[in-house]
Parts: C-alpha cells; sequence; structure tokens
C-alpha cells in the first residue's frame, strides 16, 4: 500500500468517524485501570513560524528564568561583547546591591568569574564585605540579592559617557523586574555602578544618602555607598608600606572605609 492510498483510507475513517460522533453513535469503553480519554494530551509543535511578538515574548520569559545560571541574550543595547556570567544571585533579605564585575576604564583588565555563585571579583572582597554585613546584621553578606549592573560586558576602552548612560538607563528593566519578583525594598549601589549611573563627583556626592529611584513606574529607596573592593585596595597598600608613617596613615583609611560602610549600611535596617 503506497502512501497516497494510506492517506485516502485515513480520510475515509475520518469522515466516518466524524459522522458518527455528530450522531452520537460512538460509546468509549475503558477499564477501570486505564486513564480517562479526556485525560490524554496531544503535544504538538507548528511548522509555521511564529510571529516576531511572540518569540519576543518568550524570549523575555526565558531570559527571566535563567538570569541567575547564565549569561543570558539581551538586545537592548548595541555593541555588547558577553552577558555577565551568574548575573543575578538570590538571597533571602529583602536588599539588591546592585554592583558590576565588568571594567569601566582603559586601567582596569576585564574580568570573567570563574566560580560558583561568585559575586566579587576576588574572595578578599567578599570576605571583607561579609565582615561589613555581618557586623551591621549579624548575618552572611550572600542573605542579600545581588544583581550586576549594567548586565553586560564591554568595550571598556572604546565606550564613552554617554554610551554608559544609555545602557544603564536599558539595563533598569532588569532591575525592575527583580524588586517586583522578589518584593525587594530597598537597593544599595556599589562602587562602579554608582560612577556609571551618577557620574564620579555625583556618586561621591550621594554616598552615606538615600533618594527615590524611578524604575518604569515604581520608586525605591537608593543607597550609595563605595564598593568592598577599596578596602581590600588599602589593605594590600598597607602591606607594602615603606615606612611605619605610611602603614599608619593606610591603616586609618581603612578604619575610617570600614566605619562610612558600617553607618552607610546601617541605614538599610528598617527596610528589612
Amino acid at each position: 500500500m503506497n502512501q497516497k492510498t494510506i492517506l485516502e483510507t485515513f480520510s475515509d475513517i475520518l469522515k466516518e468517524t466524524k459522522f458518527l460522533i455528530q450522531n452520537q453513535s460512538v460509546s468509549v469503553f475503558r477499564f477501570q485501570n486505564e486513564k480517562d480519554p479526556n485525560d490524554y494530551a496531544f503535544p504538538w509543535k507548528s511548522k509555521v513560524p511564529e510571529s516576531l511578538e511572540i518569540q519576543k515574548k518568550q524570549q523575555k520569559e526565558s531570559q527571566r528564568k535563567n538570569r541567575e545560571l547564565i549569561n543570558f541574550t539581551c538586545t537592548l543595547c548595541q555593541g555588547k561583547l558577553s552577558g555577565v556570567r551568574q548575573f543575578l544571585h538570590k538571597g533571602r533579605k529583602p536588599i539588591l546591591v546592585l554592583h558590576y564585575s565588568g571594567a569601566t576604564t582603559a586601567k582596569e583588565k576585564p574580568f570573567t568569574k570563574t566560580r560558583p555563585n561568585q559575586i566579587f571579583k576576588d574572595k578578599l572582597t567578599e570576605v571583607s564585605w561579609d565582615g561589613i554585613v555581618k557586623k551591621v546584621f549579624g548575618f552572611s553578606y550572600e542573605e542579600f540579592y545581588y544583581e550586576e549592573y549594567p548586565a553586560c560586558t564591554f568595550s571598556h576602552t572604546d565606550s564613552k559617557d554617554s554610551d554608559w548612560n544609555s545602557r544603564l538607563e536599558n539595563c533598569k528593566v532588569h532591575v525592575k523586574e527583580t524588586v517586583e519578583e522578589f518584593g525587594i525594598k530597598g537597593i544599595v549601589i556599589l562602587g562602579s555602578s554608582a560612577r556609571l549611573l551618577f557620574g564620579a563627583e555625583k556618586a561621591k556626592d550621594q554616598l552615606g544618602k538615600v533618594m527615590e529611584w524611578e524604575l518604569g513606574g515604581i520608586k525605591i529607596p537608593l543607597l550609595t555607598t563605595r564598593s568592598p573592593e577599596a578596602l581590600v585596595f588599602l589593605g594590600e597598600k598597607a602591606k607594602k608600606a615603606d615606612s611605619e608613617t605610611n602603614l599608619f596613615q593606610y591603616g586609618k583609611e581603612k578604619q575610617d572605609l570600614e566605619d562610612s560602610f558600617v553607618s552607610h549600611l546601617s541605614i538599610l535596617k528598617p527596610y528589612l
């Protein structure tokens, strides 16, 4: 029997079946241990190309689900090199920490995360930040949510201030999704993320201050502070100090910075 004959026979069967169903002449019998025919699903995938709108919706949903697992594909910005690995770290306290592990100036070296659940560039930074968070709140730094802002890496040698401004504005959509999905009550923005958002001078002026940040129709408290990488930097400088005077100076700067972190983060206690 060739294919044409099979299809014709099948067509005849369907026509007859339709007639029997319309006249309610078919009864379905099943054994007690058999599944009800109405409970069977017959999945199928259309070969017709999906509309662009549906494709974008599915892509966005895939990005949302995989934010913390992969460097997801985002097409909001031009000139991106790649997404940042482990872009989102989920915590349990309703505070979101925005930071950036990518390079932003010609002096910085490109960086790629290499450890599972890695947040900052190195372990020393994580240890320093953990000590500050425990001192203020009594729990691990990993209890907070962390998100790369911006979420992608770009050429740090060719990018202009206007490029970064556009990227951070586009990336607000990802911050808003995190805020809404996980019930975030307050945001902390660190170091380079703050400089890219406000500019160097305004970021310095905003240190230790809380402002209402607009995220696509919602407003949320935003606290600016320095990156814990600064603590590591001062610690390394102290180790290389060539005199007791310089050692004392670096030690004092490091202590002052730790005190400022404690003072700044303490502002967040009402949001927990």
